[in-house]
Order: structure tokens, then C-alpha cells, then sequence
């Protein structure tokens, strides 16, 4: 178990190294810690990933295991993949397929030279520790499930106590109820274990419930760190609030002390941080929302967008989907079943003030698209 430091990455691809994967990323793990990078496809998470296991070779940066340098641009210093102490989990297992459980397993501690009674030792509480009945173990990989094959790939990353794991979307491969389980097993073996880990994935509940700290990624660069809840409760920008599930419910200019829309209508307090006369999106998680039909009763303490229109009701069960228009502009909330509500309803959205974020638009905002943890929204029933 050791730390790890990154700092000043960059990679690069292209004839002109015009097309920048990861631009200029930074972030240290302490030891036995776990961080999560998310994002959406093409961020540069896996490309980072790639570059601190040396299945790329970065253009710019140093990257370090406690006291040892793997890899430093200025110094040309690029430590092999095989050297690196590192322990590494893929999205498509790659185990051997020639190989049995047992040999899959314990290829690192061979690669290691670890005597057959130790290596026997390793393998069986390896077995134990991530569940597999060693009767299953004889097989080779074309004999066990997703998820078998998944505890193989994993306990192979672990049996060898490498200074550092590295998880590339290990879960994406299998169905929802194997994932969540998985899920859960591996939070359990982290806490038991405690190895430094860094783990890839686009899921947003996956990198909430497994990272101790999460880094947020666009376009190649980490746009917020932090423990989950400090990104969930404040994201620093809008498109990080995306991510958490935010919805963007209008755009609004704050002008003397009261906001002005075009695409909706919005009362309640302006927050003072705010710039007069410069535009913001007003956003919200869903799970903050209470929609009810226009000219209802307020409570106070809130933030009310109005001026939209039920456009459709779906039915989903125990829960409803309701498409609500904003002028052309939809947003799609999932309630549960008791509200009633008829299309062509004219509708409002109330958010208690303390749960309304405001970003300011400027010239590099992005104000389409959704990255949602969850769209279920509180009703007042």
C-alpha cells in the first residue's frame, strides 16, 4: 500500500498533438484511500487511468508511487508497466482464457517469484476474501458467469498487495442486480483491506458509494475534488451540478434584487452573491422539486419557476414521468403516484431557497444536456 501523486499530466493524440485527452491533471491519493473519477464518455478518465498503469505514455507530468518516481516527462524516466507495483481491473476482465481460476489468479505472485506454500497461502485467503468457492476455481473462464469472472479479474488485481489498484469501469460489463452486489462487495473489501485505489466510471452512484474522494472530469481536466458529499451539496460549476443531478429549470438575470426570464417565470430571494444584470441558469436537484398546479399556495422560504405546462403523463407504476414545457423547453420529472395532474395543466415548480443554485452564463457555458443521479422528485403528500 503506498500513496500517489500525479501531477501536470498531459496527453496528447493526433499528427499535431492537437487532440488533448487529459490537460494538465493533478490530484494525490493518501495511502489506503480510494478516488473515483467520473464523468461522461471521452472526459479523459480512462486516459488518465491509462497513464498512471503505463499503457500510455503521457506527454507532460510526473506520477509517483510513495518514494518512487514511475514516471517523469523532464527527467525521461518511464518505468515499464510490469515494474510498476500496480494492480489493474478491466471492464472486460481480461483474464487468460487457457488458464483456470486458480492460474488466473495467481499469475502475479508466479511473475513475483512467490514460493508455492506462501503462493498456496495467498490463493486461498484471496478465494476467501472475495467470496469464490475454490470448487469453482478449476474452471477456466468460458466455464463461469460475468460475475465469477469478475471476482477472478479481481482477486488477481489484489493477491499480490500492489502499491496501487487501478479500476477501469469493472462493473459496466454485468446486469443491474450483479452490479449492485458487486458494488457493495467491493466497498467491503476496501474497507477490509485498505488498498490505494483509483477507480473509473461514468456511474454517478457507483463513484458516490465506493470513492472516499471524488474527482469530477470534462474535457481532460478535473473540474472538482472532493469527498462525495461536498460535490453532491456544492457543486462548483454547472456542468458539475449536472452531473449530480441538478436540472437546469431556467435562465434568469438578476436585476434589483429580483429575477427577470424569458423562458419562465421565477420568484422568490436573489442571492446576494450574484452579479446584478449578469445572466445565471437556475438549477435544483430533482429530488428538491415539488411541482404543484400554478397559483397554488406558498409556504415561504422558496423559489418558485413557473410558466410551464404538463405536455404528457406516463405511467411507471408505483411512480408517474411527467413532461412539463417551459416555452418549448422540456423537463422530464418522475414523481410518485397520488399528485394529480392532467395534460395541459399549467404547472409551477417550488425549491426550497437553501436547495437553488445559480451559475452564471458566460461565453464557455454549456446549457443543454443532462448527467442525472436520479430524476425522482419529493411531492408534498
Amino acid at each position: 500500500m503506498s500513496d500517489l501523486r500525479v501531477s501536470g499530466l498531459r496527453r496528447a493524440f493526433g499528427k499535431q498533438a492537437d487532440i488533448v485527452a487529459v490537460d494538465d491533471v493533478s490530484f494525490d491519493v493518501d495511502p489506503g484511500e480510494m478516488l473515483v473519477l467520473v464523468g461522461p464518455s471521452g472526459c479523459g478518465k480512462t486516459t488518465t487511468l491509462r497513464c498512471i498503469a503505463g499503457l500510455e505514455a503521457p506527454d507532460a507530468g510526473v506520477i509517483r508511487f510513495g518514494d518512487r518516481t514511475i514516471f517523469d516527462a523532464d527527467r525521461k524516466v518511464m518505468v515499464p508497466i510490469h515494474r510498476r507495483d500496480i494492480g489493474l481491473v478491466f471492464q472486460n476482465y481480461a483474464l487468460w482464457p487457457h488458464l483456470s481460476g486458480w492460474e488466473n489468479i495467481a499469475f502475479p505472485l508466479r511473475s513475483r517469484r512467490v514460493g508455492r506454500e506462501e503462493r498456496q497461502q495467498k490463493l486461498k485467503a484471496i478465494a476467501e476474501v472475495v467470496d469464490l468457492d475454490p470448487r469453482l476455481l478449476v474452471k477456466r473462464p468460458a466455464q463461469l458467469s460475468g460475475g465469477q469472472q469478475q471476482r477472478v479479474a479481481l482477486a488477481r488485481a489484489l493477491v499480490a498487495e500492489p502499491a496501487v489498484v487501478l479500476f477501469d469501469e469493472p462493473l459496466s460489463n454485468l446486469d443491474a442486480a450483479l452490479r449492485e452486489q458487486l458494488r457493495s462487495e467491493l466497498r467491503r473489501l476496501h474497507e477490509q483491506i485498505g488498498f490505494t485505489g483509483v477507480y473509473v466510471t461514468h456511474d454517478l452512484s457507483e463513484a458516490m458509494l465506493l470513492g472516499d474522494r471524488v474527482a469530477a472530469m470534462a474535457d481532460g481536466a478535473i473540474e472538482q475534488i472532493g469527498r462525495p458529499s461536498d460535490l453532491f451539496e456544492n457543486p462548483r460549476t454547472s456542468r458539475i451540478a449536472r452531473m449530480m443531478g441538478y436540472r437546469r429549470l431556467g435562465t434568469a438575470t438578476a436585476r434589483d434584487g429580483r429575477w427577470e426570464s424569458a423562458d419562465c417565470i421565477v420568484r422568490g430571494p436573489v442571492p446576494g452573491k450574484v452579479q446584478q444584470g449578469a445572466a445565471y441558469e437556475i438549477m435544483a436537484r430533482a429530488d428538491t422539486i415539488t411541482p404543484r398546479t400554478a397559483g397554488g399556495s406558498s409556504s415561504g422560504g422558496e423559489v418558485s419557476i413557473g410558466g410551464g405546462t404538463i405536455a404528457g403523463i406516463g405511467y411507471l407504476g408505483a411512480e408517474q414521468e411527467l413532461i412539463i414545457d417551459f416555452q418549448g423547453r422540456r423537463l422530464r420529472l418522475v414523481t410518485p403516484q397520488g399528485q394529480t395532474f392532467t395534460p395541459g395543466d399549467d404547472i409551477e415548480l417550488a425549491i426550497p431557497t437553501s436547495d437553488v443554485r445559480s451559475y452564471e452564463i458566460t461565453a464557455d457555458t454549456t446549457i443543454t444536456g443532462a448527467y442525472a443521479l436520479t430524476t425522482t422528485v419529493r411531492t408534498n403528500t
